[in-house]
């Protein structure tokens, strides 16, 4: 019966968490460049429940119970807002070419892991047979990595497919899959292999755990360097440990504005934005929504942290950046922006510019910003960004990718669970009450 209690009232906590999420979705359905989150509810693990028993001996095993549900932390969806022309010369529309296809999270040192996402899975890979996880139709072009160091182990998210390597190892791009933890950091030493004793077709499901077969063999289990298998899916002291494989919505490099990110807290940062919708402050400083400077990238294609783009006051024409992020000229010669140092020096060869960034590494600062491999620091910020691949749209401005039916339709079933476990809360409440005030009562 506590059991019960516990169970409804933890499914009551989740569905309130996902719920904000949901709100705070739809609260952004006109913002610029914003990326819904899309969260769920996941079991706890099943305890084995025994028939009390009074002996030496344990009683006998009468099942398993669920012992609630938590929220998994939304994680944003970046596929691409319907983009529309506005005509304002400050709105700059930010175009993905990310490579559609099926990625996965995979570790290696650092050059390894980039030559690996840069050579991708190569053209025409077709259909998802065995051994291949995902749809891919026709999956061309490069993969896309934004390799990140997590203590002595480097992760990437890489184009597929998924593919059985040496050792048995599940593999993409060439490297081994990342086994990762509750917290989503890799587990050193560990690797996904594939299961000899399993049948099917299938490596894994969609969302990375295992496929299973007809026995009730996963399709994969976990081995150390040397081979040895420790472990299993789902066995308790690996509850958590899972593979991550997405599609490019939610995986891969996608292109970004770099911010000067300060706060009271950080007094100089950098983060990354998708809101093109960009204003001038009083130094007539090219700013995004939240007023943080946009950030120029030099002739290296990374972002400068210490350079500002500033509007040129004599500048008299109306567009104010060419398509590739170039200034432009009016008929007298002035450029419709300068590129400008701490110093205010000009800055030769920078321009408004993209950077690309592995968007599992991205972390929501609010305001549409997103925080790089958990810090806000320059170095290591830059350090983990590339070139941007991705294309300006001057002029046009890419809207929110929410989708309000939808959103309103899973808020509706959040409410209706909610309110299930009320009343399974109140049942039980009634039942122990009644315990408490019939049974035993003897009348006089």
């Amino acid at each position: 019966m506590i059991r019960g209690l516990t169970t409804a009232a933890s499914g009551m906590l989740a569905d309130e968490r996902l719920q904000q999420m949901l709100a705070n979705n739809l609260a952004n359905l006109e913002t610029p460049g914003f990326k819904a989150s899309d969260g769920a509810l996941l079991a706890f693990p099943k305890q084995l429940l025994m028939r009390l028993h009074y002996g030496d001996e344990a009683g006998p095993v009468i099942g398993k119970a669920g012992t609630g549900v938590v929220f998994q932390e939304g994680v944003p969806r970046f596929s691409e807002g319907s983009v529309t022309a506005t005509g304002r010369a400050l709105d700059v529309a930010i175009l993905d070419t990310t490579p559609v296809g099926t990625y996965a999270a995979v570790q290696a040192t650092g050059a390894a892991a980039v030559a690996a996402g840069q050579a991708g899975a190569g053209a025409g890979q077709a259909g998802a047979g065995a051994g291949q996880a995902g749809a891919g139709a026709g999956q061309a072009g490069t993969g896309a990595t934004g390799a990140v160091a997590q203590g002595g182990l480097t992760v990437a998210s890489v184009l597929g497919p998924i593919a059985v390597g040496p050792g048995g190892r599940l593999t993409a791009g060439g490297l081994p899959l990342a086994v990762l933890d509750a917290a989503g950091q890799a587990i050193p030493g560990i690797y996904a292999v594939r299961n000899p004793a399993y049948q099917g077709s299938g490596l894994l499901a969609a969302d990375g755990k295992p496929d299973y077969d007809a026995a009730g063999q996963p399709s994969y289990l976990f081995a150390d360097a040397n081979g040895r298998i420790v472990g299993r899916p789902g066995d308790a002291a690996w509850q958590g440990a899972a593979l991550r494989i997405g599609s490019d919505v939610d995986m891969g490099d996608h292109s970004f504005f770099a911010v000067a990110y300060s706060s009271s807290e950080v007094p100089a940062g950098v983060a990354l934005t998708r809101d093109g919708h960009l204003s001038l402050n009083s130094q007539n400083e090219l700013v995004d929504a939240a007023g943080h400077p946009i950030l120029p990238v030099g002739p290296n294609g990374l972002p400068l942290p210490q350079a500002r783009i500033v509007i040129n006051p004599a500048y008299q024409g109306h567009d104010l950046f060419a398509p590739n992020g170039d200034p432009v000229y009016d008929q007298h010669g002035q450029p419709s922006y300068r590129v400008v140092g701490p110093g205010g020096q000009v800055v030769p060869g920078a321009r408004l510019g993209l950077v690309d960034a592995d968007v599992t590494r991205l972390v929501p600062l609010g305001e549409t910003e997103f925080m790089v491999g958990g810090t806000l620091n320059p170095q290591q910020v830059v350090a983990a960004l590339r070139p941007g691949t991705g294309q300006l749209a001057p002029g046009k401005l890419e809207q929110s990718n929410v989708d309000p039916a939808a959103t309103m339709t899973r808020m509706l079933a959040v409410i209706a669970q909610y309110q299930a476990n009320q009343e399974v809360i109140r049942a039980e409440d009634e039942t122990l009450a009644k315990a408490v005030q019939d049974v035993g009562h003897v009348n006089a």
